[in-house]
């Protein structure tokens, strides 16, 4: 086996190695738990973050899931696996998981993935990992596309599978094709094992794989390329029109509380097609994040409905109840203790779980109270001179942002076993919430009553105490957000 020691690296390090700085995946010093099946992808990822380590001084851990679906070849995947961390001299886990009989309308395949994301969840709070590493590639982005282009998929759908999805996993070779990973396996002589369900033509995605694919790049060469491309140009255009759909969804609510959400009929049916389906879906996963994954069938419906002018239609959509009445449409949870409504002119309070604790910001300048202690959290853009002024002055009451990192809707809520941030001055280092409070000294009685504001259910910010290095201002920043709480949560002993 050639390798690093040899001192000169094939080009698709540099590529890969590009990427991740261009889209900041990886940081130095980083611990990495690295996922790895066996397969040509998985072991050209371990490979290139083998070769990097120690430039970058990360600290890598291989896990690999056996789930003895295919007998002694399922075991022969996990001693290839062992062998070559012991070439690697890298750490190795072997985790054993049994897949329960799949659920009404989901495949073999799906289930398997649920407990393998559960799993690396769960070691990184184990081992305290920063990210994890998984080797998807441009043909992977490319099936993932078509396969959401046959089942009808929206223009979120098309967008494919993120570079970086929560702030942990990340997708280094995403831009890589397998084409490329094979020439590089050959220039480093790197052996890897071939699934043999992969061929198997019973499997949609194989069939895409095998049958489509080829068929499509007999028409266009660079397929590959330009399906990964188009899924990275879609998700920009998506991450711009959820940004306009909140901004209109707050013109259009008349009335809110945390037991529903109620929408001028007319406001909605003026905006452009696209954005009525963003700000439904907005509205209704305000009060229930469950909502996110609504059928696209029962958005069309609904919004059919609301342009025909009918009035009374009602649909059940999970926890939700949505009504369509003459001058209305009224989101309300399907059975819910009655709360007080909060009066903030640019908030929504969501979920049915803890609905007393969370609330979603839909779009700015919003003004809101903590219901859990009191106080107000005020959240707005300031101009580019008085944010680079106020970068100079710290304060626990006030947090500064880099609008371009920020995805709304924002959710504001309690902690919860498992959260982690990364805290600013620890150049890039991730730390649990849990540790956070104990070195702050900050009993259970107080951390329970600290707001925290997530975007995309990624820590920005612990309200009063820390803000978060991937959200956070810096002199560079040309469009600021500033947070800011008052002091009465302070006179409550929160903060």
């Amino acid at each position: 086996m050639r390798g690093s020691s040899t001192g000169i690296h094939p080009p698709l390090y540099k590529q890969v190695i590009q990427a991740i700085r261009a889209r900041n995946l990886l940081s130095p010093e980083q611990r990495i738990l690295v996922a790895v099946s066996g397969g040509p992808d998985s072991v050209v990822l371990l490979s290139l973050l083998h070769s990097l380590a120690p430039v970058w001084n990360l600290s890598l851990t291989v896990v690999h899931v056996n789930y003895g679906l295919r007998g002694a070849e399922s075991d022969g995947d996990a001693s290839f696996v062992a062998a070559l961390c012991r070439r690697f001299t890298l750490p190795c886990l072997i985790r054993s998981l049994e897949i329960p009989p799949a659920e009404a309308g989901r495949s073999l395949q799906a289930c398997a993935r649920d407990l393998r994301y559960q799993l690396f969840r769960e070691l990184v709070d184990e081992l305290g990992m920063d990210r994890v590493a998984l080797g998807h590639t441009a043909d992977d982005q490319a099936e993932t596309v078509l396969l959401r282009m046959l089942r009808g998929a929206g223009l979120r759908g098309l967008t494919g599978m993120p570079h970086i999805r929560e702030g942990l996993f990340v997708r280094p070779l995403l831009g890589v094709t397998r084409r490329e990973i094979l020439a590089y396996l050959e220039t480093m002589e790197l052996s890897y094992r071939t699934d043999s369900s992969n061929a198997k033509p019973i499997y949609l995605r194989n069939r895409v794989r095998h049958e489509l694919l080829p068929v499509m790049q007999s028409l266009a060469p660079s397929t590959i390329k330009l399906l990964a491309r188009q899924a990275d140009i879609l998700r920009e255009d998506d991450r711009l029109l959820d940004r306009l759909a909140a901004q209109r969804l707050v013109r259009s609510i008349q009335s809110r509380d945390v037991n529903g959400i109620v929408l001028d009929r007319a406001t909605l049916l003026a905006q452009p097609v696209a954005l009525q389906r963003r700000m439904l879906r907005q509205a209704m996963q305000a009060l229930s994040p469950s909502a996110r994954g609504l059928r696209g069938d029962m958005v069309f419906s609904i919004l059919s409905s609301l342009a025909s002018r009918r009035s009374g239609g009602s649909w059940n959509a999970g926890s939700l109840v949505v009504t369509c009445e003459q001058g209305e449409v009224r989101i309300t949870m399907a059975s819910s203790r009655r709360v007080a409504p909060e009066d903030a002119q640019d908030v929504a309070i969501s979920s049915p779980a803890r609905a007393a604790d969370v609330v979603t910001v839909l779009a700015l300048p919003a003004t809101l109270s903590w219901p859990v202690s009191g106080g107000r959290i005020r959240i707005r853009a300031v101009t580019r001179e008085r944010g680079l002024a106020l970068l100079g002055k710290p304060s626990p009451t006030l947090a500064l942002f880099d609008a371009e990192q920020l995805t709304f809707p924002l959710t504001i809520r309690s902690w919860r076993p498992g959260d982690w941030f990364f805290p600013v001055g620890m150049t890039g280092r991730r730390k649990k919430l849990q540790d956070y409070f104990t070195d702050a000294k900050l009993g259970r009685s107080v951390r329970e009553h600290i707001p925290l504001l997530l975007s995309q259910e990624r820590m920005a910010w612990i309200v009063g105490q820390r803000i978060d290095a991937r959200f956070a201002a810096t002199d560079s920043t040309t469009r600021f957000i500033l947070a800011s709480v008052t002091h009465a949560l302070r006179r409550k002993g929160v903060f």
